[in-house]
């Protein structure tokens, strides 16, 4: 390690717990952070003060405190000298600064050291680096770390690559962490781009992996079925990071900054239409990482009034239909039920039931194979409604507004399918084709209870007219007449579908 003091992390900690630092050091030289972790290193008695002392001073160090059942069973230890001298120089830190972090290798508490003015060391915040979540913790201390030290930021692919073990939750934790640090700061947009590009190639990896999503299925049907919904829940968990990201960015961004994310969208899209032989239940599962991006992106858009983006990340793509090799929007080539082979399919509502019950899909299956209980209505959009719910839960920690926003993000999406649809009608009449949209849910059958909230977009056209939000977007082609056109085909179709849930 180079000697410049001013550039290191130093990691403080009893021998016994060497493995584990270990693990930790792994995660900061694959952030490429420089660390100092043993006496050695930094030599002995008063040379090895001043170190300590001349780093803290300079204001890039920062004090990682690793505490264990072995730390806190020593009465006397080189780690308790070293944190004595930590504590001595953050006394003298300013209120709020941030250097000295305790990491807890075990469930054990952290120490009440005293650090003055009436705080004890238990009081700072702390990462723990132990349990199945460690990697995921190591990564937001690396992230953490990162700002600490200024001059010296990882690279966050990087970063991400040293955690890959992490859960997928963990995984979108962190991606949307990133995301907020580095979507507003424009010399980090490289970045986050090829941060958010890497998670688009793990994506589409699989959905090209023609030995996976082709077949063949294997088994009795009812083993077959699982397997399909068990290939979903894969691809959901794969996805999940992408639309943590998309989540954060669909809210804050601009259509200029989207360029990753409307991309990694149109690629999922495109990648699902290809023509494709082999079971046309696995082929259209590929349909399922365009279509939960292109919700979270309705979802976050709608609410937050952002219609520009909302514009640009699902509108305004298009990819090439497989059959005529023309171009389609996006909206237009996916729909909720693509991925599933239709609304009813044994496979959505096992996907749904064991998703919001927590039970195995072979368990869940047997509710409507043996008849224990009726079909959802809409089981995609319950099964969607529910996976969809830890990634918006810092912008909507009650659950009745989130069902609220989830039925506005529903009827939005429907009625820009809608118009999509009126668009090709008019261009091609003689031809025949869809009269209408496909992007229908949870919320008609929660229209006679819940609120309409077609019904709320109509309210909000005819009282807002030419200065309501989606056609000064320029959604629609900005046209109010194109825009009441697609309303009133929607509401149509929409209340017809509810009329027939009750």
């Amino acid at each position: 390690m180079n000697d410049e003091v001013a550039k290191h992390v130093f990691i403080s900690y009893v021998r016994e717990d060497s493995d584990q630092v270990d693990g930790l050091c792994a995660v900061l030289e694959a952030a490429q952070i420089p660390y100092w972790r043993d006496r050695k290193d930094l030599g002995p008695g008063d040379a090895w003060r001043a170190k300590i002392r001349a780093a803290v001073r300079d204001r890039s160090l920062v004090f990682l405190a690793c505490f264990s059942d072995s730390s806190r069973a020593k009465d006397k230890s080189y780690m308790n000298e070293e944190l004595a001298l930590a504590v001595e120089e953050f006394r003298q830190m300013p209120p709020g600064r941030v250097w000295l972090i305790p990491v807890r290798l075990d469930a054990g508490d952290v120490p009440d050291w005293d650090l003055g003015a009436g705080r004890v060391l238990s009081d700072l915040n702390y990462s723990d680096l132990f349990g199945k979540d460690h990697m995921a913790h190591a990564a937001r201390l690396v992230t953490t770390i990162s700002r600490l030290l200024g001059e010296k930021r990882p690279d966050p692919a990087t970063a991400l690559a040293a955690v890959e073990q992490a859960a997928s939750a963990d995984r979108a934790d962190l991606l949307k962490r990133l995301t907020k640090e580095m979507l507003l700061e424009p010399s980090r947009r490289i970045e986050l781009d090829d941060l958010v590009s890497q998670e688009v190639q793990r994506v589409l990896a699989v959905l090209k992996d023609t030995g996976r999503l082709t077949g063949p299925l294997d088994g009795t049907n009812e083993e077959q079925i699982v397997r399909i919904a068990e290939e979903a829940q894969d691809l959901w968990t794969l996805s999940e990071p992408f639309c943590a990201s998309l989540q954060v960015a669909s809210r804050w961004g601009t259509p200029e900054s989207l360029t990753p994310w409307t991309s990694g969208i149109r690629s999922f899209v495109a990648a699902a239409t290809k023509p494709e032989s082999g079971k046309a239940a696995l082929i259209e599962l590929r349909h399922l990482p365009g279509m939960v991006g292109i919700m979270t992106a309705a979802l976050a858009c709608a609410s937050s009034g952002n219609w520009a983006s909302l514009k640009s990340l699902v509108v305004d793509p298009s990819v090439r239909d497989k059959y005529e090799q023309k171009p389609t929007p996006i909206i237009e080539a996916t729909d909720p039920h693509k991925p599933f082979g239709g609304s009813a399919s044994l496979v959505a509502n096992a996907l749904a039931r064991a998703t919001t019950t927590g039970r195995d899909l072979d368990e869940a299956l047997k509710d409507f194979t043996e008849r224990r209980d009726g079909m959802y209505h809409t089981p995609v959009a319950e099964w969607l409604h529910h996976v969809l719910r830890p990634i918006f839960s810092d912008q909507w920690p009650d659950d009745d507004a989130y069902s609220a926003e989830f039925d506005r993000a529903e009827a939005v999406l429907g009625l820009l399918a809608q118009d999509v649809v009126n668009v090709r009608a008019a261009a091609n009449p003689q031809k025949p084709s869809w009269s209408r949209s496909h992007w229908y849910g949870r919320s008609t059958w929660r229209s006679e209870s819940h609120g309409n909230a077609v019904a709320d977009l109509v309210h909000e056209d005819e009282t807002q007219g030419a200065q309501w939000g989606p056609l000064t977007s320029g959604l629609f082609g900005g046209d109010k007449d194109r825009a009441r056109a697609a309303l009133e085909a929607y509401q149509t179709t929409f209340n017809k579908i509810a009329s027939q849930q009750f």
